[in-house]
Parts: C-alpha cells; sequence; structure tokens
C-alpha cells in the first residue's frame, strides 16, 4: 500500500535499534490512519506494532500482553470510549511505557492532556496532529533513544510499612533539611521552610512520600508532625541564639487539625526552645481546610491569637472558595509551584499567578512564589510583585548543618557586596 503523509520524507530514517525493536499499540478508530502510522513505522524498521480500533479493545490487549507495551499511540476523539479515558484505565494498569497523542485538538488542550497524563504517571512524550507530520513523528521516536521503558521510568515508590514507621519514630529517623526563602526585594534572606527526610537504617536517605502516607494510613501522623515540630523548633532556637533573625515553616497536616489542643501543644513546644511565635510560619493545604470547616477554622483563628504565622500552601491546587479564604486568618499565600515554574512562556499559568498575587495582597496577605528554579521565573516573580521567593533558582532543600553556612556566603554575595 502506498500512502502519503504531511511533510513525506524522501530521506529514509534511521533509527537506533533500540527504537525498532520497540512494541508499538496503535490505537484509533480510523482504520486509514491505524494504516498510515504502521506503514511509516514499518519503512524505518519497527515491526513489532498491534492495532486496535477502540479504547476497549486496546485495554484488553495492554491487560492480556504477555511482554509490556513499550510505545503506545492513542487517538483522542474516539466513539464510546474517548483517548483520555482509555489513557485513565492503561494507567490503572501499571503501564510503563511512552504514550504519544494523535489528536487535531488546538495546542492548549494538547497541554492540558499532557499534564493530566503526567498526573497519571504516564511517560508522556509528545502529541501529533493529523494528518501525520513525519518530521515531527521521528523526532518524538528520537526522544525515546537511551530511554526505553526498561529505564525510563522509575521503580514505583516502594512505602514503608506501619511497623517501620513506629520503630523510626522511636529510633530517630527523622531528619530535617531546609530549603531558604528570601525577600524579593533586597534578596535578604527571611528563613526557610523545614521539608522531612526520613534515615532509613539500611537505605540511607528516602523520600517523605514513602513515609506521610503510611502515617496518615495508621494514626502515626501526629507524632509525626509533633517530632517533626520540634526539630525544627530546636534549629530555629539555636539560630536565633547565634544571632541569626529567622522565621521557619512547618507544614501541618490534615488529620493534624482535628486535634482542639493543637495550639497549646505548638505554643508549649516554641516555649521550650526559647523563641517566640512570630517567628513560626505554619503552612496548612487548602484541601486541608475544606475537610471540617468548623473545626480547622477555631483551629487556625486559635494559631493565629497565639501569634503563629498562617500560610495557606499550594494556593490554586485545591477547591477552596474565595470565601472561604476570607474566613480564615491567613497571613501568607503560597503559589503553588505548577503556576510558577515556566510560567513566563505559559499565558494561562502566568494568568492565574498573577491573580493569586494581587489576591493575596488585596487580603493583607504576603505572597509566596514557591518552584521558581530559572532566571526567567525569578524576573517574572519580581515583574509581578510577589514578596517572598523560594525555588532552586535560589538553592535547593539542605541539611540544617549547611543553612547557616549558606545563609552567610548568600548574603556576603548578595547584599554586603
Amino acid at each position: 500500500m502506498n500512502v502519503s503523509t504531511e511533510n513525506e520524507m524522501t530521506t529514509p530514517m534511521s533509527l537506533p535499534d533500540e527504537i525498532k525493536s520497540l512494541r508499538v499499540l496503535l490505537v484509533d478508530d480510523d482504520e486509514f490512519m491505524l494504516d498510515i502510522i504502521e506503514e511509516v513505522l514499518s519503512q524505518w524498521g519497527i515491526e513489532n506494532i498491534s492495532r486496535a480500533n477502540s479504547g476497549t479493545e486496546a485495554l484488553a490487549q495492554v491487560a492480556g500482553a504477555v511482554e509490556q507495551f513499550q510505545l503506545l499511540f492513542c487517538d483522542l476523539q474516539m466513539p464510546e470510549m474517548d483517548g483520555i479515558e482509555c489513557l485513565r484505565h492503561v494507567s490503572d494498569l501499571n503501564y510503563e511505557g511512552a504514550v504519544i497523542l494523535l489528536s487535531g485538538a488546538n495546542a492548549r488542550l494538547l497541554d492540558t492532556v499532557g499534564n493530566l497524563l503526567m498526573e497519571h504517571k504516564l511517560n508522556y512524550v509528545g502529541a501529533l496532529e493529523k494528518p501525520i507530520d513525519q518530521a515531527l513523528l521521528y523526532a518524538l521516536l528520537k526522544k525515546l533513544s537511551g530511554a526505553v521503558p526498561k529505564t525510563q521510568i522509575q521503580s514505583p515508590l516502594e512505602l514503608l510499612t506501619p511497623d517501620e514507621v513506629r520503630e523510626g519514630l522511636e529510633t530517630g529517623c527523622v531528619e530535617l533539611f531546609f530549603q531558604p526563602k528570601i525577600a524579593v526585594n533586597g534578596q535578604r534572606v527571611l528563613g526557610a521552610e523545614c521539608l522531612l527526610r526520613w534515615r532509613h537504617p539500611v537505605q540511607g536517605i528516602i523520600s517523605p512520600l514513602a513515609v506521610i502516607p503510611v502515617a496518615e494510613a495508621h494514626g502515626l501522623i501526629d507524632t509525626l508532625t509533633l517530632q517533626i515540630f520540634t526539630k525544627a523548633m530546636g534549629y530555629l532556637g539555636e539560630w536565633t541564639r547565634q544571632g541569626h533573625a529567622l522565621r521557619v515553616s512547618v507544614n501541618i497536616s490534615v488529620d493534624n487539625l482535628q486535634h482542639l489542643d493543637l495550639p497549646d501543644v505548638l505554643a508549649s513546644i516554641v516555649r521550650q526552645a526559647g523563641i517566640e511565635t512570630h517567628q513560626v510560619m505554619l503552612e496548612v493545604t487548602e484541601s486541608s481546610i475544606i475537610r471540617d470547616l468548623t473545626t480547622s477554622l477555631e483551629i487556625i483563628t486559635r494559631l493565629r491569637l497565639l501569634g503563629f504565622g498562617l500560610s495557606i500552601d499550594d494556593f490554586g491546587t485545591g477547591n477552596s472558595s474565595m470565601e472561604k479564604l476570607k474566613q480564615m486568618p491567613f497571613t501568607e499565600l503560597k503559589v503553588d509551584r505548577a503556576f510558577v515554574f515556566g510560567a513566563a512562556n505559559d499565558p494561562v499559568a502566568r494568568a492565574i499567578f498573577e491573580s493569586s498575587v494581587k489576591l493575596g495582597h488585596s487580603l493583607g496577605m504576603k505572597v509566596v512564589a514557591e518552584g521558581a528554579e530559572t532566571q526567567e521565573d525569578l524576573d517574572l516573580v519580581t515583574t509581578l510583585n510577589c514578596d517572598e521567593l523560594q525555588g532552586y533558582v535560589i538553592a535547593k532543600p539542605m541539611p540544617a548543618i549547611e543553612f547557616i553556612k549558606w545563609k552567610k556566603c548568600w548574603e556576603n554575595r548578595n547584599i554586603n557586596s
């Protein structure tokens, strides 16, 4: 069969052997489109190709494959089950290969779908418009070179067992890293957010994501939070006595906000550390407030009366209404990384970022941009009149012992020079 595609190439395409050997599944309700893609791939030396005319058929093939597919082309607009639903189910089947979308949708919509696929932990490579552009298809395939599915997806995060978490809490596995926060104007170091790290006796430092869900599910989150808070206050007290005027931010979980004695417990720990509550910023996510608004409102109000700073964390990713936000005595609004990193080149993210800054300021809050990683991010944060900045463009999270050394170097380079 002789078919034509957009931007047809006269020069034969040369692909690495690892790409030629991929097991490919094409999913599209258009037989003609399947024929086109299959012939192009075959001409380039990819021969292990399967086809599915619907989402349902694709799922059956993925679930029943003896050897997992390594590359999946999926049409977005199919009858009965569209591509979005199909790929959600593919993710549920623990598919670890790459995904290329087939669609004539506009770029903004494709960006949204791409973000959705990554949220489903799928390896999204890119999208092909119809008719197929061979040059773009070739470029997408080349992106897979050196990253075939055996190595491109990290092993699934292995959660600790409840007993491991309990034992770790008893034996001192909780460690803290600190990520600096600076003033956008003047670049003075204002403080840092403390972040959990877990020192496993065999694996060394492991992600908090292996610990926190287990602690929340097995009634250990209060003990974990209090250990983190107590350690953080200990460091803050030590730094204060050394003459450093700093504020430390600590995350409070949804479960912590169900205990009416939380304000008194935290205030007592602060006093024992020899510091003041105004040196402490408690970060609360949007979603944690909504679960029990009455109890959360009481606890948050009492914390504020005691002098703690209150930050609404990951703003823009939850579903709190403006009315609920106005009810809470927050002093800081923290814009999520999703609307900061790369926002200079993303009109939608920039619009959300800019409106969040204006909202925070209109409610009398300081606004922190979280997740800035590039000079473009930094420039935009300055342009939008954010108050504070936290992100890799300033510094990565670091052990407590390194934080004060970093602070002195930063101030010598940026403040005192």
